[in-house]
């Protein structure tokens, strides 16, 4: 597979959330940024989903970057404020190379991811 790494000119976060107590013994969760690394993202297709009697867009994003190693499926990821959601990642050619990520980003009554 060709690589144009002239075509990653986006910035994107991979992140996790981890669980903390707060000092009032509450339970919330705590974004912790992994890496922030260059990409290629493009919203591949999109569809409306019923959720409690209210549509709720969703869009699917291909995202290709450079290949990073401990990039798992259970990691967000963050660009231009929406949160998209890993769903398969693959090792392009299985060479180290680059990763192409397919991920979902649903959309809240607001607009917002």
């Amino acid at each position: 597979m060709h690589f144009d790494v002239g075509k990653l000119n986006k910035r994107i976060t991979f992140i996790v959330y981890t669980e903390t107590i707060n000092a009032i013994g509450q339970t919330s969760l705590l974004e912790q940024p992994i890496k922030t690394v260059w990409a290629n993202i493009m919203p591949i297709r999109g569809f409306e989903q019923t959720l409690e009697e209210r549509l709720r867009p969703e869009t699917v994003y291909r995202v290709l970057t450079r290949y990073h190693r401990g990039i798992t499926p259970d990691m967000k990821i963050k660009y231009k404020g929406r949160l998209l959601h890993i769903t398969e990642i693959i090792n392009v050619d299985e060479g180290d190379f680059a990763l192409e990520i397919t991920a979902t980003s649903k959309e809240n009554r607001n607009g917002k991811g």
